[in-house]
């Protein structure tokens, strides 16, 4: 999503911009919303609506955070995809150190995706995204050994 937003970022107005971002939040809060009252049987709205609050101003923050990583490099990204995907913890869910490899992996994607996206004509990535088109859609988010092997040649 981080990287959707960052590439609408470059459409030609201002307008365009704030239309398009607004329908990408617009589309994860419903999902979030939708996620919170079937999963978490959360059905009052009064009940949801702290935790989107919360979700959104999360979500500036990563923006902020990415958006300087882009910037300043690869160690400024890491760090900040560190701290919003691994927490921050220099352990892993089973105990175990951190691999930092797994987080270089996770800013080579970053990269070759925006580099991808920036690319691409507005209409492509439209069309790609409001029509389904898995493969289309794989062939720009999905794995790519690319990343792994810069992620290894960077980190080793």
């Amino acid at each position: 999503m981080y990287l959707l937003t960052a590439r609408l970022r470059a459409l030609p107005t201002r307008a365009s911009v704030q239309t398009y971002a607004q329908h990408l939040i617009d589309h994860f809060s419903h999902n979030a919303e939708h996620r919170m009252d079937v999963l978490h049987d959360m059905g009052t709205r009064s009940v949801r609506n702290p935790y989107l609050k919360d979700l959104y101003i999360q979500w500036r923050g990563i923006i902020a955070a990415y958006d300087e990583g882009l910037v300043k490099g690869d160690a400024v990204l890491g760090a900040a995809v560190w701290r919003n995907l691994w927490k921050a913890s220099t352990t892993g869910h089973d105990g175990q150190d951190v691999d930092w490899t797994k987080i270089a992996w996770v800013v080579a994607y970053m990269r070759r995706v925006s580099a991808q996206l920036a690319k691409m004509d507005e209409a492509d990535i439209a069309i790609a995204l409001s029509q389904g088109n898995a493969e289309e859609q794989g062939r720009i988010f999905g794995y790519s050994v690319i990343d792994k092997k810069m992620a290894s040649a960077k980190s080793g």
